[in-house]
């Protein structure tokens, strides 16, 4: 008897667990940057990417909706037309409701980040948020937060709601309105507005760290085992650290005031003297025309005359021997440079689509091979390969090329000592401004009259 009761039960519990999951997965997600993103050109957002990587592991499709605020996202979870809710930076308590929830693993954690204009004093002193209005986006840990401040302090500072979780949109506003002095941001979603900011900088951080994770309704069969699953197989297989670094690595960890001034003012004033040649030579060769100029600015600053103490000149900082190969009767003739460039790029991504190397890292391969030579890149590769890295992905080259300075390494390699650290900067910075750019050409501004078009050859 006791057998068989114990064979019905365990039947119903293994019938109950082989429950598909449902057809369609309910996502809310409070509308930002990393989940919907509007100035990223490497895909649809980090967040965004890795609940997509989940859809595809589920097998089955998916329905995502923008709240304006995580407290609206999180109460239609609450009410059931969500299964999964996206907390980036966003820690509920559950005691508060009856429904039946869980919560997923912590995959990042962030601080509140106090901003101040840079044409306003930094915060000296917590004391002087006293006399301060502050701007917080309507995000419930960074209201905790800023009232856990004050109660420390002897005033009550003014504070100014914003009308959702958005941190795009008034920031960008403040940016160019200094009568804002302060601004208490989460520090997740503002690193990929940050490069847009040059006028704000981080002055301090408070509090506890936020929270990134999935919310889920537990009456949704099987989700919760899945998504467990998911977050195991990303967080071990390199998938996580990957997608971290194509959206965020190569951000500088303090934004440049004077390095943007200077970009946005070339962007004016000299790029649109070569336009014409970027867009025609990147459709020939079939590079993004944003990317090609983003290249062009980190070698020569869109100075057709510029120099280098190795000898390399123009546009695209061309060396003798690649001009002569690539059959350019003058380096310094600008249409000549970029055609060039735009070749010699393709060149390069056409040799290393051949090791395996896929997507937009294919593309930071061709990037430091531009820098520092093929053989180089593909010496890396193969210390990659040595050293049990992935050979197939920047974040392995970014830690194998410097490694290419040192005789115990470059002694093995076909070609020998390379300047590895340089070749890192020089992919960072081509994306840097390459990201910038992109969001520049959408974002209203005067840098969008001479970026939209580029933009718009794609």
């Amino acid at each position: 008897m006791y057998l068989a009761l114990f064979s019905f039960f365990y039947y119903i519990y293994s019938v109950k667990h082989d429950i598909p999951l449902p057809n369609t997965i309910r996502v809310a997600a409070v509308n930002i940057e990393r989940v919907f993103p509007k100035l990223s050109p490497w895909g649809p957002g980090f967040d965004r990417e890795l609940l997509d990587q989940f859809i595809k592991y589920a097998g089955t499709k998916l329905e995502i909706k923008a709240y304006p605020t995580h407290d609206k996202a999180f109460q239609a979870l609450v009410k059931g037309k969500a299964d999964i809710m996206m907390a980036t930076g966003y820690n509920p308590d559950l005691t508060s409701t009856s429904t039946p929830l869980k919560k997923g693993p912590v995959y990042e954690k962030n601080p509140a980040s106090m901003l101040h204009h840079i044409l306003r004093f930094e915060l000296r002193t917590p004391f002087e948020l006293c006399d301060q209005e502050v701007f917080i986006p309507d995000h419930s840990g960074l209201k905790k937060t800023f009232k856990e401040l004050s109660e420390q302090l002897d005033c009550k500072p003014t504070v100014v709601i914003g009308e959702d979780s958005s941190h795009l949109s008034p920031l960008l506003k403040y940016n160019e309105d200094k009568s804002m002095r302060f601004h208490l941001v989460e520090t997740g979603a503002l690193t990929p507005i940050r490069p847009f900011l040059h006028k704000l900088r981080i002055t301090d951080e408070f509090g506890k760290d936020l929270e990134y994770r999935w919310y889920l309704r537990e009456d949704v069969y099987g989700l919760d085992q899945k998504v467990q699953d998911y977050w195991r197989l990303v967080q071990s297989n390199g998938t996580l650290s990957n997608l971290r670094e194509k959206y965020f690595g190569f951000i500088p960890e303090e934004t440049d005031f004077y390095d943007l001034y200077s970009l946005r003012k070339d962007i004016r004033e000299r790029l649109p003297l070569y336009r014409n040649y970027i867009i025609k030579a990147a459709k020939k060769y079939g590079i993004d025309p944003l990317l090609l100029a983003a290249v062009m600015y980190q070698e020569s600053r869109f100075d057709p005359l510029a120099r280098s103490k190795t000898g390399v000149r123009g546009l695209m900082q061309l060396t003798n021997d690649t001009a002569q190969l690539l059959g350019l009767t003058s380096r310094l003739d600008p249409q000549q440079a970029i055609y060039g460039g735009a070749r010699y790029l393709k060149f390069l991504w056409t040799k290393i689509g051949k090791r395996d190397v896929h997507g937009w890292d294919r593309w930071f391969f061709t990037l430091a091979a531009y820098n520092q030579g093929l053989g180089h890149v593909f010496d890396a590769i193969d210390i990659a390969k040595y050293t049990n890295k992935d050979p197939g992905t920047w974040r392995s080259l970014k830690l194998v090329f410097p490694l290419l300075t040192r005789a115990k390494y470059h002694s093995k390699t076909k070609h020998g000592y390379t300047r590895g650290y340089e070749a890192v900067d020089y992919v960072d910075h081509v994306r840097y401004y390459f990201y910038i750019m992109n969001g520049l050409a959408i974002l209203p501004g005067l840098e969008a009259n001479d970026l939209a078009p580029l933009a718009a050859a794609r």
